[in-house]
């Protein structure tokens, strides 16, 4: 089975990010995965590269997310395109920063692409995610 792709590495003396990718062997995986951290550890993220992982080798996964973060794994733009996120804008938050609600999914859609091709991750990759993505998440409330 292929190794999940879940970033750089990262100098732990420089905090400087490398260009040499990290992977995890599948096979290491227990039947259950429990991740704890303080806030802004990366917990959410983490969460998400090994469910996307996963999902792109045919391994299914049970999600139970008490906080709602994780649904966002559902959500998948292979064009980036600005009207794809205009759902998801928050027209209040436009409207403080001088934006309408299609600038700001622009913006959005900008950002987004920028990030993703910093990190090599083309429009085929999440395409292929979106085909083989079968989440069921459960998130109390």
């Amino acid at each position: 089975m292929t190794k999940f792709y879940l970033g750089r590495q990262v100098d732990p003396d420089t905090q400087e990010t490398s260009e040499n990718p990290y992977h995890y062997d599948p096979d290491d995986l227990t039947t259950h995965g429990f991740v704890v951290g303080m806030t802004g550890s990366g917990k959410t993220g983490l969460c998400i590269g090994v469910l996307e992982e996963a999902a792109l080798a045919g391994i299914p996964a049970l999600m139970v997310d008490l906080k709602g973060d994780i649904t966002n794994a559902l959500l998948h733009f292979p064009d980036l395109a600005p009207d794809d996120f205009l759902p998801w804008i928050d027209s209040e938050a436009a409207r403080r920063e001088g934006k309408t609600i299609e600038k700001a999914g622009a913006d959005a859609a900008s950002l987004w692409s920028k990030g993703l091709k910093d990190w090599e991750i083309d429009k085929d990759r999440i395409q292929s995610l979106k085909n083989a993505a079968h989440f069921a998440i459960y998130t109390p409330g």
